[in-house]
């Protein structure tokens, strides 16, 4: 009958030979900070990181953005036919190519100074209306139904007169002069 192992000594066995392979895949170059390293440290690395790349990108620094993600990804390789979509090299070849296809969506000091917002709230609260108003249970449109009920809210909302003159061409809501 085999010996039982206690559930620590399992956990201290598992995390030897994720650290075994982990300085395995971690190239020995010394200037590579992940070698040695424990979880806590790496969890600490990256989300510093993180807060860098974030910050830069805020400032409107791209340009360091993508030089910094390039070094990390340089330093790992390109992806391989064996990586899967959150593997490190995948992640960062993904990441280097979304920055410089997107660049001009990500001016970020310009954006605020002309009052744009820039995070998704805007568009997810338009999409939350445009569901509670027009795809509400039980409400089905025709393509010329469903124009007509969204260039109400648009005529209202365009605030030039629109919205007077929309009414008082209808027959039926016309004013007695």
């Amino acid at each position: 009958m085999p010996a039982r192992t206690t559930r620590q000594e399992a956990r201290a066995r598992i995390l030897g030979a994720f650290t075994a392979q982990l300085d395995r895949m971690i190239p020995e170059d010394e200037s590579v900070p992940l070698k040695g390293a424990t979880f806590a440290d790496f969890e600490d690395q990256a989300e510093a990181l993180a807060g860098q790349l974030k910050d830069a990108l805020w400032d409107g620094q791209l340009d360091q953005v993508i030089a910094t993600l390039k070094t990390h990804a340089e330093r790992l390789g390109s992806p391989q036919a064996c990586d899967g979509p959150d593997h490190p090299r995948r992640v960062l070849a993904t990441n280097v190519g979304y920055f410089q296809t997107h660049r001009h969506h990500m001016d970020y000091p310009t954006f605020r100074r002309k009052g744009w917002p820039i995070g998704s709230g805007v568009t997810e609260s338009a999409v939350k209306q445009f569901n509670k108003r027009v795809k509400g249970t039980e409400q089905f449109w025709s393509v010329p139904g469903v124009e007509s009920i969204l260039s109400l809210p648009a005529l209202w909302l365009s605030q030039d007169g629109r919205w007077e003159r929309y009414w008082n061409t209808r027959p039926g809501y016309s004013k007695a002069a």
